[in-house]
């Protein structure tokens, strides 16, 4: 049976999507502990619906690596 490859780390600029709420923007800060990351700051891109969003996870996230998809 074929390993699974591990797929490279998210780093600065690079473009991904919210498990969450599907949501795809640009990863803006990575928190690391021991040289691993740890939470991936990501701005989400402009929506139609942002202009009606009061709290402040319209403009992006701080999350976990698991929690991340490359797009």
């Amino acid at each position: 049976m074929p390993r699974k490859k591990r797929e490279a780390t998210l780093g600065l600029g690079d473009r991904a999507r919210s498990k969450l709420n599907g949501r795809v923007g640009t990863i803006d800060a990575v928190e690391e502990v021991g040289g691993r990351p740890r939470r991936y700051g990501l701005h989400y891109d402009e929506e139609p619906q942002d202009r009606w969003i009061a709290t402040p996870e319209h403009d992006g996230a701080s999350l976990p690596p698991d929690l991340l998809e490359r797009a």
